[in-house]
């Protein structure tokens, strides 16, 4: 019983700190002090990557952490149900393709190149508002896919099930948090798009779900 209540707590906490850091990592303040240590044009060139290889090593650590909890199986989903689990899971992966983004300049290495190469720091395309594609079924389809990768998988541990929904969890409060700052980098742009396309789920209201 003691594991039972204390593990998922400990699996949630983990998560809970990773969300902490990665938020104060993504926040305005943090950007704005990393760009007086770092200097705008370092800034631009070796920020991104920097992040995100600290953000790859913070989830790695919580996976290992994880990991390392005592487990039991929590369910299995067989039979037409797990076809059915599946087909959702595949519209979550058709979400991900069907949103355009640059993988490269999303990771920082683009910014690396382009400074590296004395090429002029100009906006990505992953910094301008784009709203076509996945972007008009949701304003957050690459959360909303990896939520349904996660969330509808077949086999599921008490572990990983918590994880789950401790990370979609985080994903959907993310959103309020980022369309903030979207609002204020892009103004009555993206508040249009807000009235026009749904926040997280694709329901036909003009709703903020």
């Amino acid at each position: 019983m003691y594991h039972e209540i204390v593990n998922p707590l400990k699996v949630i906490v983990a998560w809970g700190a990773f969300a902490l850091f990665h938020s104060v990592t993504v926040s305005e303040p943090y950007e704005r002090w990393a760009r007086r240590m770092m200097g705008e044009d370092r800034f631009r060139a070796y920020h991104r990557v920097l992040f995100t290889l600290y953000s790859a090593a913070a989830t790695a650590a919580v996976l290992l952490y994880v990991r390392s909890l005592p487990d039991i199986p929590l369910y299995r989903i067989d039979g037409w149900v797990r076809l059915l689990f599946h087909g959702v899971q595949f519209l979550g992966a058709g979400l991900l393709l069907w949103t355009p983004w640059d993988l490269k300049e999303f990771v920082g290495l683009r910014q690396w190149e382009r400074h590296r190469k004395g090429e002029r720091q100009a906006p990505g395309c992953n910094e301008r508002l784009f709203t076509g594609k996945g972007y008009g079924v949701v304003r957050h389809p690459l959360y909303l896919g990896c939520s349904l990768l996660l969330a509808f998988h077949p086999v599921q541990t008490r572990n990983s099930f918590t994880s789950a929904v401790a990370i979609v969890a985080y994903f959907y409060i993310g959103t309020f948090f980022e369309e903030q700052r979207l609002v204020r980098q892009f103004g009555e742009a993206y508040r249009e798009y807000q009235r026009r396309v749904p926040r997280f789920i694709p329901l036909p209201r003009r709703g903020h779900i």
